[in-house]
């Protein structure tokens, strides 16, 4: 195998092309007494879906997180949040990685409920709607272990307190090269350890010991925009156990997390989701996605992973880019991840007026292979045809495109 691509300092990607599969919400459930439980509605807006207008220096938008309890037809309760942003950057606007965060929260009687969420664009005045959620309280009173909570402690600082960030995607873990956490509140604070069987994607099972703990009541806090893990002295105490160090060798996909004990706890499964939250659109297709490597790679290859059966080429895709993970220790693999960023981003970007995608295009090409340029300078020829200058520093080379016909369409003259 031949593949290469340069890398380019980058500081950011296309984030145009980073979707949210849906805008779901994490729920947190505890039990206050025999009778009721504690509810926290944890949403995550991206900026990209809200209105930002020009104000002085800044870029400002609001939104209003309304979200509703009904038990059977009827409404039980609602309560509502209005989020104010203001930024400095115009392109931090259109990111779909930066978020609004926050939690609301309900008490409850155990019973079986259905909550709902709409968030209004406060400039636009258009709504979206959060995927609802059942919830059965009653197997929250008297249960001995309540749903895992997927942490990091990578940022965790929060008023001067080392309280784990709540990672805030539906319940989901992000497939991502961070490493991730899991709290697991157990009822019965005397238990020493706890067993940890972990299944992805129906492969082998991986198992591990958790004696890590420690006892408190707890619940979120909202601190500085984002979301942690507090202490809350009005919900049951439970010892919550942490397991570590799993996180790096999921795939994308289904995962069931196993809990048991020698110390008469019944076995409980907890199906999670592993997500690849920014996933690049490219490589939502596997086909396409090999296709794609016609760019770096020879021919023979392209047309011999191609000739597999279809229901192959996912499985021939990762093992193919394996082969060039810089991080092989992990599943996730950057190198991959960049190179279908930037197909995303030339076709769309360098089409042109043409509306013919970008991918077959001089400056596409040399994106696909190269990435960001270090600087592009933007000049005329002699004729008045628009000129640009693409400087790279790794390797170092210089890349010169024309745009003879005035369309967008710029044509390779000299690198």
């Amino acid at each position: 195998m031949s593949a290469a691509i340069y890398g380019q300092p980058r500081e950011k990607h296309p984030e145009g092309f980073r979707t949210f599969r849906q805008l779901k919400p994490t729920i947190q459930v505890v039990p206050i007494s025999d009778s009721i439980i504690s509810v926290s509605y944890l949403y995550r807006i991206p900026y990209s879906l809200l209105v930002f207008e020009k104000d002085g220096n800044k870029f400002k938008s609001s939104a209003r997180i309304m979200v509703e309890v009904r038990k059977g037809d009827e409404m039980i309760k609602r309560d509502f949040a209005d989020k104010k942003i203001s930024v400095a950057d115009f392109d931090i606007t259109q990111s779909k990685a930066a978020s609004i965060e926050g939690v609301i929260y309900f008490d409850l009687e155990a019973n079986d409920y259905k909550i709902s969420g709409i968030v209004s664009d406060l400039q636009s005045e258009k709504e979206f709607v959060l995927s609802p959620v059942d919830i059965k309280g009653l197997e929250y009173v008297g249960a001995k272990i309540f749903n895992p909570i997927i942490i990091s402690f990578a940022e965790s600082d929060c008023s001067d307190k080392n309280l784990p960030l709540v990672i805030n995607y539906g319940g989901s873990i992000p497939f991502s090269p961070q490493e991730y956490q899991i709290i697991i509140p157990i009822a019965d604070t005397t238990i020493e350890s706890i067993n940890i069987e972990l299944v992805n994607n129906d492969e082998q099972p991986t198992s591990q010991t958790v004696t890590e703990s420690y006892i408190t009541g707890i619940s979120t806090i909202e601190c500085n925009g984002k979301l942690y893990i507090g202490r809350d002295d009005k919900v049951q105490k439970t010892k919550n156990f942490v397991l570590r160090n799993f996180s790096h060798t999921l795939n994308e996909g289904k995962m069931v997390l196993t809990i048991s004990s020698g110390d008469n706890l019944e076995e409980h499964d907890f199906p999670i989701r592993v997500e690849w939250i920014n996933k690049p659109r490219s490589l939502r297709n596997p086909e396409f996605a090999i296709e794609m490597l016609q760019y770096i790679e020879k021919e023979e290859i392209v047309s011999e992973l191609l000739d597999s059966d279809s229901e192959e080429y996912q499985k021939l895709l990762h093992e193919y880019w394996k082969e060039f993970d810089p991080t092989p220790k992990t599943e996730y693999n950057e190198l991959m991840e960049e190179f279908y960023f930037r197909i995303d981003y030339a076709a769309s970007e360098f089409r042109g007026l043409s509306k013919r995608t970008g991918l077959s295009t001089d400056r596409g090409k040399i994106y696909i292979r190269f990435g960001d340029p270090y600087n592009i300078e933007r000049s005329s020829t002699e004729l008045g045809y628009i000129m640009e200058t693409w400087n790279y520093n790794n390797p170092k080379q210089t890349f010169i495109f024309i745009d003879k016909q005035g369309t967008g369409n710029f044509v390779l003259v000299n690198g």
